[in-house]
C-alpha cells in the first residue's frame, strides 16, 4: 500500500488537475449564467466541453483527456441539478429519471462516447510523441554528457600535452635558467639564502608547498629553516624527530623519497604522514646537512624530470650553503671587513692551507686569483680611502656573482687587493674567469658620489701543479704574474 500511494501521487501530478478543474469550472459558470436553458450545451451545434477535453488530451495525454471528460460529466450533472433546484428536489429526481427519454440523452451519450474516443486517440498520439521526444531528449542528454566528458578529457590531454611540450622545448632553457638562478643565490647572508632556495624550487618544480630543514644527527632532530605556501594561521612545527616520519628517514639514510615508493615499501607506508611528495637530502662534506621537502605540487608536474630537477638543485645549493655557513663562522670571530665584506687575510691563509692539502691528497684542482685595483693611487688623490673601499666592494660583488658557486673571496695583502680561491678549477678555467671579470668590470659604470669612475683591475692567477710544495708557492706564482703586468 505504501508503494502504491506514491505511484498514484506521481500519476495524479502528471494529469495537471488544477488546470483541468479550473477550465471546467469556468465553462460551468458560463453555462449556468448565460446558457441555463441548455445544461451541458447539448442543444447547441458545438460543445465547449468537447473542445476542452480534446485540448487537454492533445496537450497532456490520454489520462488527462479522460480525467477532463470525467470532471466535465460531473460538472454537467451538478449544473443540471442546480439549474432545476428551484422546481423542487422531487422534480429534479423525476427529471433525471426521465432524462434518458429526452433527445438530450442521445446527445449526452454521443458527447461522452465521442469525447472518450477522441481523448484516447489524440491522447495516445500525444503520449507516443512524448515518449519519442523523451527518448530523443535522453539521447541528447547522453550525448551531451559524453561530449562534456570528452571535453574534460581533451582539456586534460591538452594540459598534459602543453606540459610535455614546454618540458621538451624548454628543458635546455630551464637548465640554463636554473644554473643562472643558483648562481644568483650565491650570497653569504643566511637569512636570504634559505627563502631564495625555496623560491627557486617552487619556480622550477611548480611546488605549491615546500620547506627546508636542517638535520642534526647528534640530536636526532630536523629544524625548520624556511617554508613556502603553508597556512600560517595553523601552528607551525619548528622541530621534529628524525624517526616515525619520511623526512627523518631521508635524512638518516641519505636517500631521495618519492611518494610512488609507498607502493613498494611497507615500512615507508607505516611512517607516512601525508606531508611528503618528494624529499631530497642536501649533502655538505659528505654528510647530510638537511633536506628539501615538497608537500604539494600540480599533478602534471609530478614526474621523474621534476625529481631529477630537485635533486640537481639540492646539489647546486649545497656549496652555497657551505660558503654561507663558513662566512657566518668567520663573521662571529669579527674578522670581516665592514666595508668590503671580505674575510681577513689570516682567515685566507688558514682556508687556503686546508684546500691545498685537500687538493694534494685527493688529486683535485685548485686555483687562486689575485685582483687589484691598479689605478687606486690615482683615485686616492681625488677621493677618500673609504670611497675607494666602497668602489672595491662593488668590484667584489661583480667578481662574486661571476665566479663559481664554491668560490671563496678574502682580503689580500694590499688595501685594494683581494683574493679569489677556486676549488675544482684548473688553470684554463681560472684564465677564462679572469677574462670574464675584466669584461664585466669594463662594461659597468661605477660611481663615487656623483662622479662616474672606471676602476682598472689587474689579475694574477695560478693553479695546482705537480711541482708545488706548499700553498705559498701557489700564491707566489699568482703574485709574479700580477707584478709582471706592472712592468
Amino acid at each position: 500500500m505504501k508503494r502504491v500511494v506514491p505511484k498514484i501521487s506521481i500519476i495524479f501530478k502528471k494529469i495537471y488537475p488544477a488546470e483541468i478543474i479550473t477550465a471546467v469550472i469556468i465553462l460551468s459558470l458560463i453555462n449556468y449564467f448565460y446558457y441555463s436553458a441548455d445544461p451541458g450545451f447539448f442543444a447547441s451545434g458545438y460543445n465547449p466541453y468537447f473542445v476542452v477535453i480534446i485540448f487537454f488530451s492533445c496537450f497532456y495525454g490520454k489520462v488527462s483527456g479522460v480525467f477532463t471528460l470525467f470532471i466535465s460529466v460531473i460538472s454537467i450533472v451538478i449544473n443540471y441539478i442546480i439549474i432545476n433546484y428551484n422546481s423542487g428536489i422531487f422534480f429534479v429526481l423525476q427529471s433525471l429519471d426521465e432524462y434518458y427519454l429526452k433527445s438530450e440523452y442521445n446527445s449526452s451519450m454521443q458527447f461522452i462516447f465521442m469525447s472518450f474516443i477522441f481523448s484516447i486517440v489524440f491522447g495516445e498520439i500525444r503520449d507516443t510523441l512524448g515518449i519519442i521526444i523523451k527518448k530523443h531528449k535522453n539521447k541528447v542528454d547522453e550525448l551531451t554528457a559524453k561530449a562534456d566528458k570528452l571535453d574534460r578529457e581533451l582539456r586534460a590531454v591538452t594540459l598534459v600535452n602543453e606540459e610535455y611540450q614546454d618540458r621538451i622545448l624548454g628543458q635546455q632553457n630551464s637548465l640554463i635558467s636554473l644554473y643562472s638562478t643558483m648562481i644568483a643565490l650565491n650570497s653569504l647572508d643566511m637569512g636570504k639564502i634559505y627563502p631564495s632556495i625555496l623560491d627557486a624550487v617552487s619556480r622550477f618544480s611548480g611546488a605549491g608547498k615546500c620547506s627546508l630543514w636542517q638535520y642534526s644527527r647528534e640530536e636526532k632532530v630536523l629544524r625548520l629553516l624556511a617554508y613556502r605556501g603553508w597556512d600560517e594561521s595553523k601552528p607551525i612545527e619548528l622541530k621534529m624527530p628524525d624517526s616515525d616520519n619520511i623526512s627523518g628517514w631521508v635524512a638518516r639514510n641519505n636517500e631521495i623519497f618519492s611518494v610512488k615508493m609507498l607502493q613498494k615499501h611497507a615500512n615507508l607506508l607505516e611512517i607516512d604522514k601525508k606531508m611528503n611528495l618528494i624529499t631530497v637530502p642536501i649533502n655538505i662534506e659528505n654528510r647530510v646537512w638537511g633536506i628539501i621537502n615538497i608537500e604539494e605540487m600540480p599533478f602534471v608536474k609530478y614526474n621523474l624530470y621534476s625529481e631529477q630537477l630537485i635533486m640537481m638543485m639540492a646539489d647546486l645549493v649545497a656549496p652555497i650553503i657551505a660558503n654561507a655557513i663558513r662566512f657566518e663562522e668567520i663573521s662571529r670571530k669579527g674578522e670581516i671587513d665592514a666595508v668590503t665584506g671580505l674575510p681577513a687575510i689570516d682567515e685566507m691563509f688558514s682556508v687556503l692551507k686546508d684546500e691545498f692539502t685537500k687538493a694534494l691528497s685527493d688529486n683535485t684542482k685548485l686555483s687562486v686569483v689575485i685582483v687589484e685595483i691598479a689605478n687606486s693611487a690615482e683615485l686616492t688623490d681625488r677621493y677618500s680611502t673609504g670611497d675607494i673601499l666602497k668602489l672595491m666592494h662593488d668590484v667584489v660583488q661583480i667578481v662574486r656573482l661571476g665566479s663559481k658557486k664554491d668560490a671563496m673571496l678574502f682580503q689580500y695583502k694590499g688595501k685594494f687587493q683581494f683574493l679569489l680561491l677556486l676549488p675544482n678549477v684548473d688553470f684554463d678555467g681560472a684564465a677564462m674567469l679572469c677574462l670574464s671579470f675584466i669584461e664585466k668590470i669594463n662594461a659597468d659604470d661605477f660611481k663615487i658620489g656623483e662622479d662616474i669612475v672606471h676602476p682598472e683591475i689587474m689579475l694574477g692567477y695560478s693553479s695546482m701543479r705537480p711541482n708545488l710544495k706548499s700553498e705559498e708557492d701557489l700564491l707566489m706564482l699568482a703574485e709574479n704574474l700580477l707584478e709582471m703586468q706592472k712592468i
